[in-house]
C-alpha cells in the first residue's frame, strides 16, 4: 500500500512538471510570437518594403548589376517573373488537374521524390519562354535576370524554407495552402497571408541567396564571353530543359492516373 501511495505521488508530481513545462513553453511561445509581432509592423505594402528594406537593396543591386546596361528590361523581368510565380502558384491549388498535379503531389508527400519533382519544376520554368526564342530569336525579357530569379527563388523555397526552416511562413502555406502564397510581398498586397502571420515577414533571410546566387550568375555571364563556351551553354541549357520537360510531362501523366 505505501509502495502504491508513493508511486501514485511521483505520477502526480510528473504530471504536475509536465503541465508546468507545457505552460512555460506555451508562456514563451507567446512571448516570442509577442515580440516578432512587434518588430514586424502590419501589413501593408509600405510596411513590408520598409522592413525589408535591406533584402530590396541587395536584389537591386543584383539586377543593375546583372542586366547593365538594359537594366530597364532587367527590373521589368524581375518584377514580371514575381508576379508570374505568385499567380501561378495561386493557380496551382485553385485547380487539381494534370497540369497542377505536380505541386499538389508535392504538398501531400514528404518523400524525395516529391521534393526533386518541385525543384526540377521550379528550375523547368524558362522552357516556357524556348518557343519565343525559336520563332523571334529572342525571349524579350534579360536572360540573366530570368536566370537569377530562377534560382533565387528555387534555393529560398527549398533551402531557407524547406530545410532550415528560418520561419513558419511556408510550413503555415503547407498547411492552409490558399495563404502564404509567397513572395511575402505579393501575400501582403494581394491580402493571401495567413491568419497566424499578421505581420510582414523578415525576408533578410533571402540575403544570402541574393549574393551567392548572383555571384553565380556573375561567372556564367564571364565565361560567355567566349563565343565557344557560349553557344556550348545554350545549347546545353535547351538539352536539360527539354529533357526536364519530358520528366516533368511524363511524372504529371503518371500521377493523373494513378495518383489523381
Amino acid at each position: 500500500m505505501q509502495i502504491d501511495k508513493v508511486t501514485n505521488e511521483i505520477i502526480k508530481d510528473n504530471k504536475m512538471i509536465n503541465s508546468n513545462e507545457k505552460d512555460e513553453k506555451d508562456e514563451k511561445d507567446e512571448k516570442d510570437e509577442k515580440a516578432e509581432r512587434e518588430n514586424n509592423p502590419n501589413m501593408t505594402l509600405y510596411n513590408s518594403i520598409t522592413t525589408n528594406y535591406l533584402s530590396w537593396v541587395f536584389i537591386f543591386l543584383s539586377i543593375i548589376v546583372l542586366s547593365f546596361p538594359d537594366i530597364t528590361n532587367g527590373f521589368l523581368t524581375f518584377f514580371i517573373l514575381l508576379f508570374f510565380s505568385y499567380y501561378s502558384h495561386v493557380s496551382s491549388h485553385f485547380y487539381r488537374n494534370i497540369f497542377t498535379i505536380l505541386h499538389h503531389y508535392h504538398h501531400e508527400n514528404n518523400n524525395v521524390f516529391s521534393h526533386l519533382i518541385q525543384i526540377l519544376f521550379e528550375i523547368t520554368i524558362p522552357v516556357l519562354f524556348l518557343p519565343f526564342y525559336y520563332y523571334y530569336g529572342t525571349i524579350f525579357l534579360n536572360i540573366w535576370i530570368l536566370i537569377f530569379f530562377v534560382f533565387f527563388y528555387s534555393t529560398i523555397h527549398n533551402i531557407n524554407y524547406g530545410i532550415f526552416h528560418v520561419n513558419n511562413v511556408h510550413s503555415l502555406h503547407h498547411k492552409y495552402i490558399y495563404t502564404n502564397i509567397g513572395p511575402d510581398v505579393c501575400d501582403v498586397m494581394f491580402g493571401t497571408k495567413n491568419h497566424e502571420n499578421n505581420y510582414c515577414e523578415n525576408t533578410n533571410h533571402y540575403i544570402p541567396n541574393i549574393i551567392i546566387v548572383t555571384f553565380i550568375v556573375m561567372f556564367f555571364q564571364y565565361i560567355c564571353k567566349n563565343d565557344n563556351i557560349k553557344n556550348i551553354m545554350m545549347h546545353s541549357s535547351i538539352f536539360f530543359l527539354i529533357l526536364s520537360t519530358i520528366v516533368l510531362v511524363s511524372s504529371s501523366i503518371y500521377l493523373n492516373f494513378f495518383y489523381l
